[in-house]
């Protein structure tokens, strides 16, 4: 071997011991940095733990202070807090409660009240409909009202619509009667309502009719007459009863037509014998009455002697220029009408018959007989209702040959 190859052999060697040799120096080194390093990493560790534990222990310490203060106060804070909002809380509860119990109660008052309102237009429906059914039954009734099977109480109760014409009544009894009921009698001008009953109707013109049986007949054949006098031989009142059958009236209206013969002298039996009564023969002519003991008055009807005579044997209203020197009986007061038939100077057995009697015509010179209480329909009010009949006296103080009345018509009615 060469020596510089031995050389650098053994140099080299030595290098590489050398080399290693610092390598481990450095390794050591290293080693004893890091030792080193590490003992100071764990000194600051600790330190760095010591401090931290000690800076946690402080900051939790004040962490804990200061969390105790904040959470003290907070919690005061927080309990005014919850209360208030409790009470909020509550109150928007209450509130929310009361608004759906407001809102409850206004749908339950809608409901009520579309209800109530629904009945209530229910309720006017059925009464409608029963005023409808009460009405159209009335209307039949009052149609049928009036038949014997359904006999009326009066013909008042009959309806307007209805003619003129017979009708059956039953007012007050079972036992059942037919009737004239007149539905426009005009000329009852005491009540200008409609439904009168027609209680008689005597027409001695008609050769079919008859007196009444408590009357006789009075014929005249120049001209032909036909007439009911009273009986023969009578000199008191010869009287004649018209039924009502039971039905309640409170006027009655008519007219009576008849003749004057020989020498009756109207309210003369009166005068001279003023202790008489409605049930005496006060007057020379026809009286009306209802009732009994006393009768009471309807009409009177005086025959009077003549129209030139100025005592008591002709009628107040004969001469009304000159004091009337007779008497009207005070029990019929102005109810009455009076006129004569031979207006002049009368004469014994006579029958007048050109003018008849309480006709409303024939009054000559002063006489305003034929205005007083417009003749011929009287109509009378009664005080008080009645269902009394109506009596008919024909009535003279003297015998039938010195003076008479005998009556041609005879029509009243009452309501």
């Amino acid at each position: 071997m060469e020596p510089n190859t031995a050389y650098n052999i053994v140099h080299a060697s030595n290098r590489r011991e050398k080399e290693t040799q610092d390598t481990a120096y450095n390794n050591d080194e290293i080693s004893q940095d890091e030792r080193y390093s590490s003992q100071d990493n764990g000194y600051s560790v600790v330190e760095n733990n010591g401090r931290e534990t000690f800076a946690s222990k402080i900051n939790t310490a004040y962490a804990i202070s200061g969390e105790t203060n904040i959470t003290e106060s907070n919690s005061t804070s927080n309990v005014l807090s919850n209360t208030k909002k409790k009470r909020k809380g509550c109150a928007k509860k209450w509130f929310a409660i009361f608004a759906v119990v407001a809102f409850v109660l206004s749908l339950l008052v809608a409901v009520a009240a579309l209800v109530y309102t629904n009945i209530e237009l229910k309720n006017q429906e059925d009464q409608s409909m029963r005023e409808q059914i009460n009405n159209q039954s009335s209307t039949i009734e009052s149609f049928n009202l009036g038949t014997i099977n359904n006999p009326a109480s009066s013909c008042s109760d009959i309806s307007q619509d209805r003619p003129s014409g017979e009708y059956w009544m039953a007012p007050h009894t079972s036992s059942r009667a037919r009737v004239y009921c007149d539905m426009n009698r005009t000329s009852c001008s005491c009540n200008t309502a409609r439904g009168w009953m027609r209680v008689a109707n005597l027409d001695m013109t008609d050769l079919n009719q008859n007196c009444p049986a408590e009357l006789r007949l009075v014929t005249r054949t120049t001209p032909p007459l036909r007439t009911c006098g009273r009986m023969e031989g009578r000199a008191v009142c010869t009287s004649t009863i018209f039924p009502t059958y039971g039905v309640e009236y409170s006027n009655v209206c008519g007219r009576i037509i008849a003749y004057q013969s020989s020498t009756p002298d109207a309210f003369t039996p009166y005068f001279n014998n003023r202790a008489l009564s409605i049930d005496d023969v006060y007057v020379d002519g026809v009286s009306l009455t209802h009732g009994q003991s006393p009768r009471q008055h309807i009409w009177t009807f005086a025959n009077a002697i003549d129209e030139i005579q100025s005592d008591a044997e002709v009628c107040p209203c004969t001469q009304p220029d000159l004091p009337y020197t007779g008497v009207v009986p005070p029990f019929i007061g102005q109810d009455y009408f009076c006129e004569t038939g031979s207006r002049q100077a009368f004469r014994h057995n006579t029958f007048y018959t050109d003018d008849p009697l309480w006709d409303g015509q024939g009054c000559g010179g002063t006489s305003t007989c034929c205005e007083f209480n417009n003749p011929p329909w009287f109509c009378k009010q009664l005080p008080q209702p009645t269902t009394d009949n109506i009596e008919l006296r024909l009535c003279s103080d003297q015998d039938i040959d010195d003076e008479e009345t005998p009556i041609e018509i005879i029509e009243m009615y009452i309501r």
